[in-house]
């Protein structure tokens, strides 16, 4: 399962592209870049500050709620979750192992890159040098044109699945656009959830339209109801 901006953006945290978005109003080079924190940090990190704020107030809603109940329905095949949304939502709704391709918000890191990172819920992590070093420290966020996570990586790869649920992301940032690409072309069967047609749309077995929390719920119930299951049985 990998999910999007659209799937925080039902639970009220703004999305970057879409009519109103992040960056309709700011440019991804002055503040998710390298270039942009070394110019400029104090607009990025005022920048970051309120958007962990924002995170920090919303609540998770229940289609992540319901990610949730259906890794624990299906405990003997696990349910992968990937997101490249920064937020916690997914981990406070109960996903267990969430796989943040994109980094996360609330997490402050060494910018030297000497490896230190933590847990910043109040922020004041971001306004002390890094307490392994001494070297100035950034949002422990991916920014473009930077790697992916070592780990994360390596867990995706490592992991073979059957199917996918692509939900409520645009796949127009790589690499992660990538895998839902691959996925199809290698004969996977990729539902997408989304209330807009996007790039990947003509590659998916099926296009839900509507939001991830009114149509996981749905969803989720329909795969793990033993009504549904005896009457598909039924049917074959």
């Amino acid at each position: 399962m990998l999910t999007g901006a659209g799937a925080s953006a039902d639970a009220g945290i703004p999305t970057f592209r879409d009519e109103g978005g992040l960056w309709r109003t700011h440019r991804a080079e002055d503040l998710a870049t390298p270039q942009g924190f070394a110019a400029n940090p104090d607009a990025v990190w005022e920048w970051y500050r309120e958007r962990r704020a924002v995170a920090a107030r919303a609540q998770p809603h229940p289609g992540q709620r319901a990610i949730a109940l259906l890794q624990r329905h299906f405990f003997a095949a696990e349910v992968l979750v990937a997101t490249t949304n920064e937020d916690d939502l997914l981990d406070r709704a109960g996903v267990a192992k969430v796989l943040h391709l994109h980094g996360r918000l609330a997490e402050t890191a060494c910018a030297a890159g000497c490896g230190w990172s933590a847990p910043d819920p109040d922020d004041s992590l971001s306004r002390r040098p890094c307490p392994a070093c001494g070297a100035p420290v950034r949002p422990a966020s991916v920014w473009f044109n930077e790697p992916l996570p070592v780990a994360e990586v390596e867990a995706l790869t490592a992991f073979l699945p059957d199917g996918c649920l692509l939900i409520g992301s645009s796949c127009l940032v790589a690499p992660v656009s990538n895998v839902p690409a691959e996925m199809s072309l290698s004969g996977l069967p990729v539902v997408q959830i989304n209330p807009d047609v996007t790039p990947f749309s003509q590659f998916a077995a099926a296009s839900l339209r509507g939001t991830a929390k009114d149509i996981l719920p749905v969803l989720v119930d329909h795969l793990t109801s033993p009504t549904v299951r005896d009457q598909r049985r039924r049917l074959t």
